[in-house]
C-alpha cells in the first residue's frame, strides 16, 4: 500500500497547478485586450528580437494537428485524460512523495489547464509572445506561458529521471589497520 502524503503536496501541487493556470489565462485577457485579435499590429517589446503578436492555435504546441477535425475538443479531451493520469500518479500512486516531481506536474498541469480552458470556452488558444532573433533568422512559433509552463515541467521530469532525489547510501568501508607489534 502505497503510503499518503500530507496537505504540503497538495498545496504545493494546485497551488503551481491554479497560480500557474491563472497567471497564463491572465496575461492572454490583458494582452489580447491591449494587442487586439490576431492581424492587429504586433506590439516590439525588443527590437528584432521579442514582440507581442496575437494568434490563435488550434492545435498542439507549434500548431501541430491544426488540421484534424474538431482538432481544439481532441487536444481539449487529451488535456483532461492527462490532468486525471497526473492526478492518479500523484495523489493515489504515491509519485507525490518526490517533491520535484510534484513541482513538476504541477507545471504541467498549469499549461493544460490553461490552454485547455482556452480550447473549450474559444475553440482554440490565444498565443502572443512572438520570439525571433532577425539578425540570425531564427523565428520561433507564437507561444504563450501555459506552453512555457508545459515544456519546464517536461524538462524538470527529465532532469529528475536523470538524477534521482535520493540516491541510495553506499555501504561504508570500514577500513583495517595493520596493528605492529612491539
Amino acid at each position: 500500500m502505497k503510503e499518503s502524503v500530507g496537505w504540503t503536496r497538495w498545496a504545493l501541487f494546485w497551488g503551481i497547478a491554479l497560480g500557474g493556470a491563472a497567471f497564463d489565462l491572465a496575461t492572454k485577457t490583458l494582452v489580447f485586450s491591449r494587442v487586439g485579435p490576431p492581424g492587429s499590429r504586433p506590439v516590439t517589446l525588443i527590437p528584432n528580437i521579442l514582440e507581442l503578436h496575437t494568434s490563435y492555435n488550434r492545435g498542439a504546441l507549434w500548431g501541430f494537428g491544426r488540421s484534424l477535425p474538431n482538432s481544439s475538443l481532441v487536444f481539449a479531451g487529451l488535456s483532461i485524460i492527462a490532468a486525471i493520469a497526473i492526478l492518479y500518479y500523484l495523489f493515489v500512486h504515491g509519485g507525490a512523495s518526490d517533491i520535484r516531481l510534484t513541482a513538476a506536474l504541477g507545471l504541467i498541469m498549469a499549461g493544460a489547464l490553461g490552454n485547455c480552458y482556452d480550447r473549450v470556452l474559444f475553440g482554440h488558444v490565444r498565443d502572443f509572445v512572438h520570439f525571433h532573433v532577425d539578425p540570425i533568422g531564427f523565428d520561433c512559433a507564437i507561444f504563450n506561458f501555459a506552453d512555457n509552463m508545459l515544456v519546464a515541467g517536461a524538462i524538470a521530469i527529465m532532469f529528475i529521471a536523470v538524477k534521482p532525489e535520493h540516491p541510495e547510501p553506499s555501504e561504508p568501508v570500514l577500513e583495517q589497520r595493520s596493528v605492529s607489534s612491539s
